[in-house]
Order: C-alpha cells, then sequence, then structure tokens
C-alpha cells in the first residue's frame, strides 16, 4: 500500500487535533482576550475577530504540519536537513508572511472579501494562534511515541517468534527515528 500504518496515524491524529480544536475553538470563546462581538457592525458582523482567529489559527496548522511532514517514518528530529531545503523554507517562510500580510496589513482592503476583521487580531490573539498551530509539532511526536508504545506491546504480547524477532520487528524502519 502507499499509504504505510505511519502514514495513516499521522494523517488520522493530525485530523483528531485539528478538526477538534476548531470545533471548541468554534463553540469555546469566551476564555480568549480581545474577543468581543460587535453586533452594530454591519460590515464584519458580530464575530468577525472570532472568524479571523479561526481561520488564522487553520493556515497555521497546516504550515507547522509541514515540518511533520517531511519525514513519513515517525522521526523525531524533524528539523534535520531544514538547512538544506531551501525552497522548502522559502514556501514555508513566504506562506507565513503572507498570512500575517493578509490578516494584520491588507486586512481593510479584505474585510469585503473574506470577511477578515479590518483592525487585524491582537498580540495575544497571534500568540494564542501560533501556540495552537505550534501544537501540531507536539501532537505529531505524541503519536510518534504512542505508536511506538502501542507496538512495544503488541509484539511483546505475540506468542510467536523470539525475542530478538519482536525487537528487531519494533525497531523497524517504519519506527525507527534515523
Amino acid at each position: 500500500s502507499i499509504i504505510t500504518k505511519q502514514m495513516l496515524t499521522n494523517m488520522l491524529g493530525m485530523a483528531v487535533y485539528e478538526v477538534g480544536l476548531m470545533v471548541f475553538l468554534l463553540v469555546e470563546y469566551e476564555w480568549i482576550p480581545d474577543l468581543k462581538a460587535q453586533p452594530s457592525d454591519p460590515l464584519t458582523g458580530p464575530k468577525s475577530r472570532h472568524y479571523t482567529m479561526l481561520f488564522n489559527i487553520f493556515v497555521l496548522l497546516q504550515v507547522f504540519n509541514e515540518y511533520n511532514a517531511r519525514f513519513l517514518r515517525g522521526e523525531w528530529q524533524i528539523w534535520r536537513g531544514l538547512n538544506q531545503n531551501p525552497l522548502f523554507l522559502m514556501i514555508s517562510i513566504g506562506t507565513m508572511v503572507f498570512q500575517v500580510t493578509m490578516v494584520q496589513f491588507a486586512a481593510p482592503i479584505l474585510t469585503h472579501a473574506l470577511k477578515i476583521h479590518p483592525q487585524g487580531l491582537t498580540v495575544a490573539q497571534w500568540t494564542i494562534c501560533i501556540g495552537f498551530g505550534a501544537g501540531t509539532l507536539v501532537v505529531q511526536q505524541i503519536l510518534n511515541r504512542s505508536r511506538r508504545v502501542i507496538l512495544f506491546f503488541i509484539t511483546k504480547n505475540e506468542d510467536s517468534g523470539s525475542p530478538q524477532e519482536l525487537q528487531a520487528e519494533a525497531r523497524s524502519p517504519e519506527t525507527t527515528p534515523e
């Protein structure tokens, strides 16, 4: 199969994190600073800044997950070799610069088309957005560790095979960091 078990774990794990986070933030947003509904604003609507944050978090989730997607075998050192891939860095940094420009500086122009809040986001809101976006890096490491632990216990409890064979299987290239 073109999709390995580790890739499936990564995709499902990230989908659960990202969809769960977005649904949570869509419903539970009162704790976010400077997020007051402005019902009298006919241009952007009462939850414009809230929706701007959701849009921003979604994009940042994808930007940070690009770093996880560079390795497909559950490697730990996702930063390895980054300096040898200038095209990847240009795309990643360019996406981030474009996102900041669009949300912060082009917001008054894009308000009509995308309903982005005309004043952009506050520093506290940007910090929250970047924190949730960077959360994909942590979630990926948890997925990598969980898969290894589960694989270890599954292979440990199997009756077939010698301990050396089971250890070799648990350390197969699909699960071993390089």
